[in-house]
């Protein structure tokens, strides 16, 4: 009986902590996503003004590159986090 115990006693810590780290990532991404944003938007706005300094088209294409890698990693974070997803409900049913 205190196997049984240790052991649900160790799963529900292990529950614990991994929805304390999912929601605290998520927090944390969610800012990130926020500044990207705000990046692709000030990059846009500046375009013109970079031009008229004579920024060259290499380093305009270093972001865009930069967010489109952000872009990718993003898109698997949401398919991990919908695994989360499936894998919670899994075992809260």
């Amino acid at each position: 009986m205190r196997f049984l115990r240790q052991v649900s006693h160790g799963l529900a810590r292990t529950k614990s902590f991994l929805h304390g780290a999912y929601h605290t990532t998520r927090k944390v991404l969610q800012h990130v996503d926020v500044y990207s944003s705000m990046f692709r938007r000030v990059l846009a706005a500046a375009q013109p003004m970079l031009e008229d300094l004579g920024v060259q088209d290499q380093t305009n294409s270093l972001a865009m590159r930069g967010l489109g890698a952000y872009d990718t990693a993003k898109a698997a974070v949401v398919q991990g986090q919908d695994r989360y997803a499936q894998l919670a409900r899994a075992l809260t049913n």
